[in-house]
């Protein structure tokens, strides 16, 4: 069991994964084999299948057992929002699909009103990122970045196709991002960014601004992310501090 989680909560997100390789109406394993699998208690393995019901991947049949729901959303179409701060790679690294992202703009403007998100004054030098991010060849999302100009400037010369922007501030500045303040939204997509997206005008989509906090607490970068229609399934996960 992974330390610090709930056994139920370790025992729910593995069978999520292992739902994703099964067919629709398939059966799970009886109760008994599960538990020696999990080495949990059955209180336990209830808890963790019981949650699983209510998010309809799984249905039980009573006298028969418990089985794969016929309409599922893959968990590769479901976007992680996390308290705990990770790259577009990061999220897919435990998945066999192919990961690729294009970015569309690398370069240093002017933004007041992402300044002002990030706390710094609106005159100053922000790099700004575009990305278009796939999975296996399917777009899932528009996402732009904002950051200070003068305290990473090697950002402006780094290849984002291969590595995650967490994953380059960490190992080039440092900069551990630990925090992550999240504003979730429904928006219409309209003109260029449905063309972008390959949408119709008007179509609903989720969109999520983000403040990125470093482990001092100092704000380091600010986020917006679109998401195309097949990725707007959201799984919130949040850690209880005590």
């Amino acid at each position: 069991m992974t330390e610090g989680v709930p056994k139920y909560i370790a025992v729910r997100d593995n069978l999520r994964k292992r739902i994703d390789l099964m067919e629709p109406d398939e059966q799970l394993p009886p109760e008994v084999e599960l538990c020696k699998q999990y080495n949990v208690s059955r209180i336990t393995l209830r808890h963790a299948v019981d949650n699983l019901i209510l998010e309809g991947l799984l249905v039980r049949i009573q006298g028969k057992g418990t089985f794969r729901a016929r309409d599922v959303i893959h968990s590769v179409n479901r976007e992680v929002i996390s308290d705990q701060v990770q790259g577009f790679y990061q999220n897919y690294s435990a998945s066999k699909e192919h990961i690729r992202i294009k970015v569309i703009q690398n370069d240093v403007v002017k933004d007041e009103s992402a300044a002002y998100k990030l706390g710094l004054d609106e005159s100053i030098d922000l790099i700004c990122v575009k990305r278009l991010k796939y999975v296996d060849d399917v777009l899932s999302n528009y996402s732009v970045v904002y950051l200070e100009a003068s305290r990473f400037p090697k950002v402006l010369t780094h290849d984002f196709t291969k590595k995650s922007l967490a994953e380059f501030l960490e190992s080039d500045y440092a900069v551990k991002l630990c925090e992550n303040d999240l504003s979730v939204h429904v928006e219409q997509l309209c003109g260029t960014m449905a063309k972008v997206l390959q949408v119709e005008d008007k179509t609903p989509s989720l969109a999520v601004e983000s403040i990125v906090k470093d482990s001092f607490g100092s704000i380091i970068a600010f986020g917006a992310a679109v998401y195309t229609p097949k990725y707007c399934d959201i799984q919130f996960k949040m850690h209880i501090t005590v």
